[in-house]
């Protein structure tokens, strides 16, 4: 039996880190961080397939670790979809595109499955 791909949840908001759960625990091997400096040691050990990260947390913000993986040569391959409520612009959501590694960003009033059709995406690599 081939491995699950993993996915890690950067976020702070509980509520949608078990609506992750809910909607890919028994598919994917997932982790969850609560911010994202931890976020940033759970990608170096865990090595997820992709990465859903929150903008607005405390501490290491959402745009500061799409940065620091994107620089990062151990973790620059791993792509990210930001799905986020509060930062939900246009000029946030230019920030993290400048980062190739966001393949894809939304915002968490979007249908689960349109949040599940877009992890699909990107963990199958349609998206790239």
């Amino acid at each position: 039996m081939p491995e699950k791909k993993k996915i890690l949840v950067v976020d702070d908001n509980v509520p949608f880190v078990e609506l992750a759960k809910g909607i890919f625990g028994t598919d994917y091997d997932l982790e969850t961080a609560a911010n994202g400096f931890e976020g940033l040691g759970k990608a170096l050990t865990f090595v997820p397939d992709l990465i859903l990260l929150d903008v607005n947390m405390p501490g290491v913000t959402g745009i500061e670790f799409a940065r620091k993986m994107s620089a990062n040569p151990a973790t620059a391959h791993i792509p990210i979809i930001v799905i986020t409520a509060s930062d939900y612009n246009s000029m946030t959501e230019s920030l993290l595109r400048n980062e190739h590694n966001v393949k894809v960003f939304m915002t968490k009033l979007s249908p689960i499955t349109t949040i599940r059709e877009k992890v699909l995406a990107v963990i199958d690599k349609i998206i790239v």
